[in-house]
């Protein structure tokens, strides 16, 4: 990325580096994905499932609408804006974001919303960013830290292989 492009930063204070995604950052996010620490908390059950999410998640780089934070010239957090297709909703956005395991707690994520947050107002003229987060995570500490106010639950989302049901907590924030 040119250091002339004024959407987003070239480093952050941590030194890291936080750029346009690439589809080459596509098996490091495969990678964290298969992690059972980290898949724990998306719904992808199998490594079909977690394929998909990784060409829907990394497919957004061709619209510049997802970014990729590095360290030492390693991927190491991604996040993507999943821009509407249709006007009518392209005022608000979901978003999805993952962190490398041995990077979490090292505010990357915090990196990561930062730029996005700022990617989405600026570039995009987003009005409104929603995510939804299973109920127990503890990146919703994150969000509401970042100003994301819980707006609505679902008890019954996910049906885990025992037989359990777990919970998601649907989250927004104005810019």
């Amino acid at each position: 990325m040119s250091t002339q492009e004024k959407d987003i930063p070239v480093r952050s204070p941590l030194n890291i580096e936080i750029r346009y995604t690439e589809a080459s950052d596509g098996p490091h996010l495969k990678r964290w994905l298969m992690d059972k620490d980290v898949n724990r908390w998306f719904p992808m059950n199998d490594e079909v499932e977690i394929d998909d999410a990784v060409m829907r998640w990394v497919g957004f780089y061709r619209y510049r609408s997802s970014l990729t934070a590095v360290l030492d010239g390693k991927p190491v957090g991604l996040t993507t804006l999943y821009l509407q297709p249709y006007k009518k909703l392209a005022h608000q956005c979901e978003f999805g974001i993952i962190v490398a395991p041995e990077m979490r707690g090292k505010m990357v994520g915090s990196e990561l919303l930062n730029n996005l947050i700022h990617l989405a107002k600026d570039k995009f003229k987003i009005e409104l960013l929603h995510l939804q987060v299973y109920q127990d995570n503890p990146a919703i500490r994150l969000y509401t830290r970042f100003g994301f106010k819980e707006f609505g639950r679902q008890t019954r989302w996910i049906k885990e292989n025992d037989g359990t049901y777990t919970g998601r907590v649907f989250m927004e924030r104005y810019l």
